[in-house]
């Protein structure tokens, strides 16, 4: 990277991005800064410095540091911590101001909208990959479940997203609660819970529905208090909290190793905030197998956590594509055990034939109308060719007139085809 001021690191969550810039500031002549961008990755980067022994950093959120620009000296290194998120304005102020070295973090190189970030970073580092992160045992393998699905075709988009309100307005229907709990305490292990929910209001009535049931669950949002936050933080590591209904925290950065479900409560186009919800189960304990229940088809709609993903600091990021050259679905769900994998002639877990879905037969009979269409077009143009080579053999008037009879073409065509052919013309023949 020499030349490169601004350089953006790309690895996967829970592959050790906090040690990798801790390193990177232990080795800096001269003073650092982490920007964060909410008080729990504060107060954890501080508390691996402290273990680290490294003290020439300063941690700060990025909302606090803007307002306190000319308070501080200019840093030998600014790390971006999240950096998928760095592309805001308040982000971008707090950069261009110091504009030093400056290394951005993240598992997720493109922003929320899915608008790639070459506009901020020189150049683009990326590291290991998801699969060999789960084989070296630094990650937990993970078992994909998509037990119900949500519609959100007719769903109005806005930057890039589907819009809160229309979401909360789905996913407070009671059918919908009543399959989630179905599913989680079917597919869970009844595990200690991340859920992702769309709004305080979801995530409410989502923590109501788990404590009737009988399961200890809570809500934390960034409306709380610091303090109420960190307190119900702080039940969730100790046990007492079995399931954390979440609303725009546990996303990025935080790490809770003993986590192993993530439940998936909020349908979402993007494929950054699906990755970090996503995989904040995946981290590595032994014998642990993380449990993903997507309960909104976001698996239809972005990358599972371990595909291969070919990121650009200059293009957007590619939808996958839902269908197959053959009509079937690239990726479908078992409709009885509801495990997510790739299309198989059955389902590869439990063996259960599947029905195709409307979507698939009707992308074959499409595909069928098209080749059909296409075996049409093609014989079609081969009687063609075959019919102007006959045209193109007639030598006499008399020729002509076998083929107009014989194609029941009308007799103005015999005089345009001799006159165009230079053929003499029979007067006598009308």
């Amino acid at each position: 990277m020499k030349g490169r001021k601004k350089v953006l690191a790309v690895a996967p969550c829970g592959a050790g991005k906090s040690y990798l810039f801790s390193e990177m500031i232990k080795n800096t002549k001269g003073d650092a800064l982490v920007l964060v961008h909410r008080q729990e990755l504060k107060a954890q980067h501080e508390k691996l410095f402290r273990k680290l022994g490294i003290t020439n950093v300063r941690v700060e959120t990025y909302q606090t540091e803007r307002n306190h620009l000319e308070e501080n000296p200019t840093p030998r290194l600014l790390v971006v911590d999240e950096a998928h998120l760095s592309r805001s304005r308040s982000w971008s102020e707090i950069i261009s101001y110091y504009d030093t070295h400056t290394v951005g973090v993240t598992a997720t190189p493109i922003r929320l909208d899915g608008k790639p970030l070459g506009d901020i970073f020189d150049d683009m580092v990326q590291g290991i990959t998801t699969k060999e992160l789960i084989r070296r045992k630094c990650l937990a393998p993970y078992e994909y479940f998509a037990p119900t699905t949500v519609e959100t075709d007719n769903l109005k988009i806005q930057a890039g997203d589907f819009l809160i309100k229309d979401l909360e307005t789905i996913m407070c229907n009671r059918t919908i609660y009543s399959d989630v709990l179905k599913s989680w305490e079917k597919l869970s292990g009844r595990k200690k819970t991340i859920a992702y929910c769309v709004s305080v209001a979801h995530a409410q009535e989502t923590a109501g529905m788990f404590t009737a049931a009988g399961y200890p669950a809570a809500v934390i949002d960034s409306s709380l208090p610091d303090k109420k936050r960190s307190q119900i933080m702080q039940d969730f590591l100790d046990g007492r909290i079995l399931i954390l209904c979440n609303v725009g925290i546990i996303s990025e950065g935080v790490s809770i190793d003993d986590v192993e479900c993530c439940l998936l409560l909020r349908p979402t186009q993007s494929h950054a905030l699906y990755w970090q919800q996503a995989m904040r189960c995946m981290r590595y304990q032994p014998g642990k197998i993380a449990k993903i229940i997507d309960c909104v088809g976001n698996y239809t709609r972005n990358p599972l956590p371990d595909a291969d993903v070919e990121w650009s600091l200059t293009q957007s990021a590619r939808k996958p594509k839902r269908i197959d050259s053959s009509g079937n679905f690239f990726i479908r769900t078992c409709p009885k055990c509801y495990r997510v994998f790739k299309t198989a002639p059955v389902c590869p877990y439990c063996g259960e034939v599947y029905p195709l879905h409307p979507i698939e037969i009707k992308t074959q009979q499409e595909i069928e109308l098209a080749r059909i269409s296409e075996q049409e077009k093609q014989a079609l143009e081969e009687l063609n060719k075959q019919r102007r080579m006959e045209v193109g053999m007639c030598k006499t008037f008399e020729d002509l007139i076998a083929i107009q009879k014989d194609r029941g073409y009308a007799k103005g065509w015999v005089f345009a085809m001799a006159r165009l052919k230079k053929i003499p013309i029979r007067r006598d023949w009308s």
